[in-house]
């Protein structure tokens, strides 16, 4: 296991501060940030938040994309935007759209050597459940176009479980049964700590039926089963105890991420994690 930093607090730090002249500025500036503190605090992996995706369609692109290749000695992986996607969405354009800018995100992994992309499924329809339906099958079919055309560049597609709001791929039976209806060697599972929380996941159950595809994890805490605050690591609820000693007993090697909602908590928060590992 080897600990890493999401670029998500620094979002949000400068987000707040309205001290960024446009988009781009505080998705680069918040970007480099994160590396600089990874390299200052000997943290061996960032994953960069692309959201807002600014850079996917600036004409500075090159200069965000030599950005971080200047941080040669940081590994690198990418959430790829969540914020406005709906590949789940029954709305067709909708979904189409959502699976091109994960095609372009994963360009932009493989310009930066990021060997991981997050995406998320999208939100189903919260007005009607019986359109859930629809939406599974939908994300069904976007995951897949996303994989064909992704298909030879060198990244690894992790779907992520999601917290109870966004009522889709929520608890271990409905992650297992999506996995199982895309069937496919080219998916895997990024577990978040938080999102399983929300919705009283079954970790054991989770790990022991799906351990071989989860290649990725983002550390967050929770004092709130209806948000998904992200504190400090150790101000809430979570039993990381009771996660590490799952994890461990399946000897998972992956990437472990801190993800929080303000930089500022990340000292902290590294501090609380480390005697877990």
């Amino acid at each position: 296991m080897e600990l890493g930093i999401s670029s998500l607090g620094f979002l949000v730090d400068l987000g707040l501060s309205g001290k960024f002249k446009n988009l781009y500025n505080l998705l680069f500036d918040a970007t480099e940030s994160c590396f600089k503190f990874a390299e200052e605090n000997d943290n061996k992996i960032c994953e960069i938040v692309l959201d807002p995706p600014e850079i996917l369609t600036s004409e500075k692109r090159q200069k965000f994309i030599d950005m971080c290749n200047s941080f040669s000695n940081i590994k690198k992986q990418v959430h790829g935007p969540f914020i406005d996607m709906g590949m789940c969405s029954h709305n067709n354009k909708i979904s189409q759209a959502s699976v091109e800018f994960y095609i372009e995100t994963a360009e932009i992994c493989q310009e930066i050597d990021a060997q991981i992309m997050v995406i998320h499924p999208g939100v189903a329809n919260f007005l009607i459940n019986s359109i859930k339906n629809s939406n599974t099958n939908q994300l069904i079919k976007a995951v897949n176009k996303l994989l064909d055309a992704v298909t030879d560049l060198d990244v690894m597609v992790c779907m992520e479980n999601m917290p109870k709001n966004v009522l889709m791929l929520l608890k271990e039976k409905e992650i297992e049964k999506f996995f199982s209806a895309v069937n496919r060697n080219d998916l895997f599972l990024c577990y978040d700590t938080s999102h399983g929380w929300t919705n009283d996941l079954d970790v054991s159950y989770l790990w022991e039926k799906l351990s071989k595809i989860i290649k990725n994890i983002h550390l967050v805490d929770n004092n709130d089963k209806e948000k998904d605050s992200h504190p400090a690591l150790g101000s809430g609820e979570i039993n990381f105890d009771e996660i590490f000693k799952i994890v461990k007993e399946y000897n998972y090697k992956g990437p472990l991420i801190v993800e929080l909602s303000s930089a500022e908590d990340l000292t902290q928060s590294i501090e609380f994690i480390q005697k877990f590992l």
